[in-house]
């Protein structure tokens, strides 16, 4: 996302400009946390190579390669990044299941402030409600015999590999990641949604970084007051 121009005023009144400490405070966590993303080792490789997967053809077998973060490395960026998603947090705004965080929302933040927030949670919740790209089908046979199709959501992607294959790992998350697994193919799979795990990686940073920009405008205009 790139930043646009705006311009944050304060009321006569300076209403918009009294921050109250604890959303100060959160501000503050906001501009740190993003900065701390934007130096992980996961960011920089993403920027300097991307991710790609390489498709070998073989009547024999279907291989697939990948030019990616390590799982280390993909690990610290989530202990980070999970602060801006999950329910418990101040600084949530990425999760399209939950409210905004109301630290984010509230009446000592600008106008200009809110409507930004607003206007980037609503473009990231779109995008995670939407399907990949490419969609990802999965053809499930339950205990019964009985056969269903699911093809995920970017957020059901997400969602699944940040609670169900890691730390906080959900029950329910780790049987749906196990079910889409349970093929041949296990291998490809795995790689096709880890990539797409963090091609939504790269686009919600984008959206945390540009709210970033706009917390420290925030954040100086309160501090000029």
């Amino acid at each position: 996302m790139q930043a646009a121009l705006v311009v944050f005023v304060c009321e006569e009144t300076l209403k918009e400009c009294n921050l109250k400490e604890p959303i100060k405070a959160t501000l503050e966590l906001f501009v740190e946390k993003a900065d701390e993303l934007a130096k992980e080792d996961f960011t920089q490789f993403i920027e300097e190579f991307g991710h790609q997967l390489r498709y070998m053809a073989d009547p024999q077998q279907f291989t697939v390669s990948t030019v990616a973060p390590t799982q280390t490395m993909t690990d610290s960026f989530l202990l980070t990044y999970r602060m801006f998603v999950q329910g418990s947090e101040h600084m949530r705004f990425l999760n399209p299941s939950k409210a905004i965080s109301e630290e984010l929302l509230d009446a000592s933040l600008s106008p200009q402030w809110v409507a930004e927030v607003q206007d980037v949670a609503q473009k990231v919740h779109t995008f995670l409600r939407e399907k990949p790209t490419i969609p990802i089908v999965f053809n499930l046979i339950d205990q019964q015999g009985n056969t269903r199709t699911e093809s995920p959501t970017r957020w059901d992607i997400l969602e699944t590999l940040l609670y169900g294959d890691r730390s906080h790992a959900t029950p329910a998350l780790r049987k749906r990641l196990k079910n889409w697994l349970s093929t041949p193919f296990k291998e490809q799979v795995w790689e096709l949604l880890m990539m797409e795990f963090r091609h939504i990686l790269a686009v919600t940073l984008s959206a945390i970084q540009h709210l970033a920009h706009y917390a420290q405008i925030e954040l100086a205009l309160s501090q000029s007051r």
